[in-house]
Parts: structure tokens; sequence; C-alpha cells
């Protein structure tokens, strides 16, 4: 008799980061490149998006071990360019943090050569799958 395992994909989860905790989040996920990262946040944000002109930042911690940025105001949406892709669209603050988090997770990878950032990125790309605005994101960094 055979007998054939199935396997549960356990949803993803998301959590919001508390404001005690906020200061160990960068380290935790960036090592000794946690100012370099949370800097390059901020860069892409603004390369990409005009609008975006600093502020408070809401961190959030995924089920899978990732982890990503958005700007505070979550009723905010941005419109966002980037002449590599030709890609041009409006998007919500989530959604706009999670395209500037994945680039500077990309952007971190190809300069450490750290699997950390490999692996962040693909943590949060997999989190941007399910997300509401998942097109928009994936056009984005396409």
């Amino acid at each position: 008799m055979t007998t054939q395992a199935t396997t549960t994909e356990m949803p993803l989860i998301c959590s919001r980061v508390n404001d005690a905790d906020r200061m160990n989040i960068l380290p935790r996920y960036a090592g000794r490149h946690f100012m370099l990262l949370e800097g390059l946040v901020y860069k892409v944000m603004g390369e990409y998006s005009e609008a975006y002109n600093g502020g408070y930042w809401i961190m959030w911690e995924l089920s899978n071990g990732a982890f990503y940025m958005a700007p505070g105001d979550q009723s905010e949406t941005y419109p966002m360019s980037c002449a590599g892709n030709w890609y041009e669209g409006t998007m919500s603050a989530d959604a706009a943090g999670i395209v500037a988090c994945l680039v500077a997770f990309n952007r971190m990878a190809w300069h450490t050569r750290e699997d950390r950032f490999t692996d962040l990125f693909y943590a949060l790309r997999e989190w941007a799958a399910e997300h509401p605005e998942s097109a928009e994101i994936f056009r984005a960094i396409d």
C-alpha cells in the first residue's frame, strides 16, 4: 500500500514591529550593514518617487524570516517610476515600501555578496506575490 504525503502551505503572517523593538530590527537583518541598508531604502524610495520627502517608516516582520519597511502614512499613495524598466504607476505606501526594500536588498546583495540580502529579497518577494498590489510591485522591480 502506498500513501501520499500531503503538504499544507502555511500562509505568510506579517506583524508590525512595535516601537520598543524598532532599534533592533535593522541590525538583526542586515548585521554590520544596517546603516547602509537603511539609507539605501530611503534613497531608492526617493529615486522611484519624486513625491517622497522623508518621514516616519513602519517596520514589518514576516513569518518566513523577512522584514520590510514602508512609509508611515498608510493612507498616502506614491507616484512611482523606474527609468530602467519604463515602469510608471501609483501605489500605496505599503507597496512602495516593498518596492524600495526589494530594490535595496538586491543592491545590497550585489554590493556585499552576503547571502542574507539575497534571502531577504526572495522572502520579501514571496510576500509581494500575495500583496493586493502584486502586479504593480512586480512591474516596478522587473
